[in-house]
């Protein structure tokens, strides 16, 4: 029998080794899922913009301004996974500001492959062509799910303020339920998205926007992050993960004006 439950250890290790090599190796599929919608038409004031984001290898970054003559702070908008950012322009739209769109390598009209790595290094790219381009204005930066990951990450000390729609503190976190919890997901996840050492340095204007039925980033994920955060005004929707950002763009809207009436 001890040579037996010996055996059946030494089975079940090479398989659970087995088993996490795959999850290293795959994992960049499940949260990258580069998508181009070629069926939206964004919002007749939208216009395209292009930003050389790697001159050595020719790789640009392709989004789009919404509302670019509006006044009003300028949001710079980080979106989910597996998105064409000009699927949020209609939805964007309605908040009457100017709203910038990057697209993630790969995803859209952007070339590349998306890592974690070049979506952040983009991401500072675009706010510093933001930043150019609205020289006297507030920068508000936005982000959905993965985005809010994005945003906090690229946040600095002249960000005007915050709107996080279901943050959470890494991807490991979110995803360390169900059977993913036998792996020791902290040192498997390599685009960890770990928002935790920015948290303490966010301005003082920070909205946050989740679900208590959020079905992928988990409702207790988010209230750990906003324990970091006590300055943030709180949105508590009871809505599905994709639905959250349009079911409060009005409060969104309104918390913008409150906070930036100029």
């Amino acid at each position: 029998m001890k040579r037996i439950l010996k055996k059946a250890g030494k089975v079940f290790g090479q398989i659970y080794l087995v088993f996490c090599a795959v999850l290293w190796g795959i994992q960049g599929f499940f949260i990258f899922r580069p998508y181009t919608d070629e069926w939206v038409t964004p919002p007749p004031s939208t216009i395209d913009y292009e930003i050389v984001v790697d001159e050595s290898k020719g790789i640009t970054s392709r989004g789009y301004i919404v509302n670019p003559k509006l006044p009003g702070p300028v949001i710079l908008f980080f979106a989910g996974r597996a998105e064409d950012a000009r699927s949020y322009g209609d939805l964007l739209w309605n908040l009457q500001v100017p709203v910038v769109l990057p697209n993630y390598r790969g995803h859209g009209n952007s070339n590349g492959r998306p890592t974690e790595k070049t979506i952040l290094a983009d991401a500072e790219t675009t706010l510093n062509m933001v930043r150019a381009q609205y020289p006297h204005r507030p920068v508000v930066l936005m982000g959905d799910s993965v985005g809010s990951a994005v945003a906090i990450r690229t946040a600095d000390s002249n960000i005007a303020g915050m709107v996080l729609i279901s943050p959470f503190r890494s991807l490991a976190h979110v995803a360390n339920r169900s059977i993913l919890r036998i792996v020791p997901l902290h040192f498997l996840t390599r685009h960890k998205f770990d928002s935790r050492p920015k948290l303490e340095t966010l301005p003082n204007k920070v909205l946050v926007v989740y679900s208590k039925n959020d079905e992928i980033v988990l409702a207790k994920e988010t209230e750990r992050v906003l324990e970091q955060i006590p300055q943030a005004d709180i949105i508590v929707d009871d809505a599905i993960h994709a639905v959250v950002i349009g079911r409060n763009l009005r409060r969104i809207s309104e918390w913008l004006s409150e906070n930036f009436e100029n």
